[in-house]
């Protein structure tokens, strides 16, 4: 290729990062606070709310305090973006106060279409198919549905995409630098939502074998493993520390409550869940919903250790209280560890004692993890859209295949996330980081259909991609 196709590459890079933030920005600022089908909430989890503390020198903590709740890195960033461009005053709306966390998530999404459509270029060879793959990824739903809150889902879906590209890079040059940009991305990922901490211990593995199948020296190999792990491990213990400080030592890991998770999937695998018999969630309270069954289900469990089953709710003027209030000099870290200790114990026991129940589990939340969200509605139509781009990921990975590329590096991430999340939690919203990976093999599919449909379109438009390449 010479200078003037590499030229007109980067351009269209550049062009399609400016696609990806401009229809997020539209669907963020122009869209999601006018629609009706999901709730227009901005800071639905708190994220925004940690990033508002960090900034004004409260440190990493919720309304009472302290928290090892959740993950660091998507709060830090954004403080730093309140402190930059953010604007002040007790009053002020949360639409103005996190809308440099919105911004970003935009520019964020842009980045992320620039990663599919690289990844898409390298394994199919074929500009069509990479601008494909970034054109569908604003047009699949899941992909926008979290740009317009302060929440991590774009950024997970960022580093998702990365994880996929940087494994391929690992995977064909194993060396010191493709080993430490991926054990920086698992790292990033990882302090954003912990739910990635084991994923590098499968792929090094799979990589380390399969690099070493196609000819790749065995020093080259460890060196590449060697430093994406310590990359990873170097990033992730200051953390730990801090939180084994908070802790006095009972918790070391990045974010607490994962038995919680566990224990609250065995209530979102109810045949009334899976086969939308009863809607999930919404807001008609006439009928029962997973997250109050759940909350219930934790308050029996901790009551029965004596300890009080707490949740965060938003009071009269829309800021966050923990309820019921806790005693005097009890922080949120306190409640948290106590909490994990008892929930773990109940999570080795389900795990030892009911090893059917969990199988079940995991089987049901396989599926779950595409299309569970509020209403029945609403789970049939997300349902439909996963399974079309699932059909079209499929499609494209046989056309990959047909060309002896390199595809499964970006199935191991697909599956990774599918697997541990119905281990642990698996409804629609956790998938939705998904979608602009699976973009990058679905593009594939769309273009063999769009081959066999419009044939001759589609032979000019390679000749004229060949002719530019050359």
């Amino acid at each position: 290729m010479d200078d003037t196709a590499s030229k007109s590459n980067k351009w269209l890079g550049l062009a399609v990062f400016v696609y990806g933030t401009l229809a997020a920005a539209a669907f963020a600022f122009l869209v999601y606070q006018r629609q009706g089908l999901v709730d227009a909430t901005i800071d639905l989890n708190g994220f925004g709310d940690i990033a508002r503390n960090i900034r004004d020198g409260n440190g990493f903590s919720t309304v009472y305090g302290p928290t090892i709740r959740r993950g660091p890195f998507y709060p830090t960033l954004g403080a730093a973006l309140l402190w930059a461009f953010g604007e002040g005053g007790q009053n002020i709306s949360e639409a103005i106060l996190f809308r440099p966390m919105i911004v970003a998530n935009c520019v964020i999404f842009g980045l992320t279409c620039a990663v599919v459509y690289s990844t898409a270029k390298k394994i199919f060879g074929d500009v069509r198919v990479a601008l494909v793959a970034a054109g569908i990824c604003p047009l699949i739903p899941q992909s926008l549905r979290y740009v317009g809150m302060t929440e991590v889902e774009t950024l997970m879906a960022l580093h998702v995409a990365l994880l996929a590209a940087t494994g391929l890079t690992l995977v064909e040059r194993p060396n010191a630098t493709t080993g430490a940009t991926f054990g920086l991305v698992a790292a990033l990922a990882t302090l954003t939502k912990p739910i990635v901490l084991l994923y590098p211990f499968v792929f090094l593995p799979l990589a380390f074998w399969y690099s070493g199948k196609k000819g790749a020296g065995r020093r080259e190999r460890v060196i590449a493993s060697v430093a994406a792990m310590a990359c990873f491990g170097a990033l992730l213990l200051p953390w730990s520390l801090r939180n084994a400080s908070l802790t006095n030592g009972e918790f070391h890991g990045i974010s607490s409550n994962a038995a919680g998770e566990f224990l609250r999937g065995y209530i979102n695998a109810q045949p009334k869940y899976y086969l939308l018999q009863q809607d999930f969630g919404g807001t008609d309270s006439r009928t029962e919903k997973w997250d109050p069954e759940a909350n219930a289900y934790e308050e029996r469990l901790l009551g029965a250790h004596g300890v009080p089953f707490y949740w965060t709710a938003r009071n009269d003027a829309g800021k966050p209280v923990i309820l019921p209030p806790p005693p005097p000099g009890v922080t949120p870290a306190m409640i948290e560890v106590e909490k994990d200790r008892i929930e773990s114990a109940e999570m080795k026991r389900k795990l030892l004692q009911e090893p059917f129940g969990f199988l079940k589990k995991f089987t049901v939340q396989l599926f779950t993890f595409w299309y569970i969200v509020e209403t029945r509605a609403k789970s049939l139509f997300v349902g439909s859209i996963a399974a079309a781009v699932l059909g079209f990921t499929t499609a494209g990975y046989v056309r990959a295949s047909r060309r002896n590329a390199l595809v499964w590096p970006v199935i191991a991430v697909l599956v990774y996330f599918n697997v541990i999340y119905a281990a642990f939690l698996a409804f629609a919203r956790y998938s939705m980081p998904l979608f602009p990976t699976l973009a990058i093999l679905a593009g594939g599919g769309v273009v063999t259909l769009l081959e066999q449909l419009w044939p001759i379109k589609w032979r000019l438009a390679s000749t004229a991609r060949q002719a530019l390449e050359r």
